[in-house]
C-alpha cells in the first residue's frame, strides 16, 4: 500500500465516523419522542411548573409515588 493510498483510506475513515457521529446527534436531538399509550407526556420541569407539580405529586398520597430525577452529567 502506498503511503497516499494509506493517507486516502485515513481520510475516507474519518469522513464515514463523522457522518454517522452527525447522524447520530441529528437523530437524538430530532427524532420524535413517544410514549405509550395511556402514559401522559414527559414533562420538562422548571420553576414555572414545580407548583402544579407539587400539587399533582401530592394528590397521590396513600399511593406509591416514585420521583426519578435524571441528569446528564
Amino acid at each position: 500500500m502506498t503511503p497516499r493510498t494509506a493517507l486516502k483510506s485515513i481520510l475516507v475513515f474519518l469522513a464515514v465516523i463523522v457522518v454517522i457521529t452527525v447522524a447520530a446527534f441529528a437523530w437524538l436531538k430530532l427524532a420524535p419522542r413517544r410514549v405509550p399509550m395511556g402514559q401522559p407526556l414527559l414533562a420538562t420541569l422548571h420553576a414555572g411548573s414545580l407548583p402544579a407539580f407539587r400539587d399533582a405529586f401530592n394528590a397521590g398520597e396513600g399511593e406509591i409515588r416514585v420521583l426519578a430525577l435524571l441528569s446528564p452529567t
